[in-house]
């Protein structure tokens, strides 16, 4: 199954043109895959909360291979994906945005 590159996102094709298109949109593993932040739209006119302590709204989630590994506000979501691109955050801990 071929991935259109045309429908992905900027942040999606960047993630795609530097770790390939093998399985996207099917799985994704936060440490076999490119991570990427992208803008979230929201469900029936509403955003989730967000669970950094902001009491902001969900409006960001960060994607692996096409793959939504988790919600929150934009400033919590590009923490994590700074903090696992340097290598503080591994697998299973869950305090990423605090």
């Amino acid at each position: 199954m071929m991935v259109n590159l045309k429908t992905l996102s900027t942040p999606a094709l960047a993630a795609a043109m530097r770790g390939g298109t093998d399985g996207w949109g099917q799985w994704g593993s936060i440490t076999e895959h490119i991570l990427y932040v992208e803008p979230q739209t929201p469900n029936r006119g509403h955003y989730r909360k967000c669970h950094c302590g902001c009491c902001g709204k969900a409006t960001h989630r960060i994607m692996a291979n096409g793959i939504c590994m988790g919600s929150g506000c934009e400033m919590s979501m590009r923490r994590a994906l700074r903090m696992f691109n340097k290598g503080k955050i591994q697998k299973g801990n869950r305090n990423e945005c605090k």
